[in-house]
């Protein structure tokens, strides 16, 4: 028994090691709000990316944007965020109304057939990411008020000054 529980052990840590530091491919690719395809190595052509997966009918979603909105002031000549919608072929058409009735700060991006966020292992919304040099080196699921500044602040963490 000692031995299978080990075994076990081992083998959810190699699995939680293996697949924590999630990869974008830099040749997958998402769609601007004007329906341009874009590749994510120009997404993440910086080298301090905020990515956030969401849906417009995703509310700890949009409060999350929302919310990083209202601190601008603390990211927005730093960092840049990518907000990646994964809204299906039903409900895509209210991204770009959504977008532009809440004035976000952002880049936004579509990912219509989940492709980007399947190939993520992404299973749940809202998902944030910071991508340093194309690596994940941070991500949550999940949304509460005040994550949004320990995630900018994990960020900017990781700028070379």
């Amino acid at each position: 028994m000692k031995k299978f529980i080990s075994m076990l052990i081992i083998a959810l840590t190699a699995t939680a090691l293996c697949c924590s530091a999630q990869k974008i491919s830099p040749d997958m690719t998402v769609k601007d709000l004007s329906g341009n395809t874009v590749k994510m190595k120009d997404v993440l052509k910086d080298d301090v990316v905020i990515v956030s997966f969401w849906a417009t009918w995703c509310k700890p979603c949009q409060n999350e944007l929302d919310a990083l909105a209202e601190i601008k002031d603390t990211w927005a000549d730093k960092l840049r965020i990518a907000a990646i919608s994964i809204d299906n072929a039903r409900s895509a058409s209210r991204v770009l109304s959504t977008v532009k009735t809440k004035m976000w700060p952002y880049e936004v991006y579509t990912d219509e057939s989940s492709v980007l966020a399947k190939s993520l292992n992404i299973s749940s919304i809202p998902f944030v990411m910071i991508v340093v040099g194309g690596e994940t080196v941070y991500s949550h699921t999940g949304y509460t008020p005040g994550s949004e500044r320990i995630l900018v602040e994990k960020a900017l963490g990781f700028l070379k000054n």
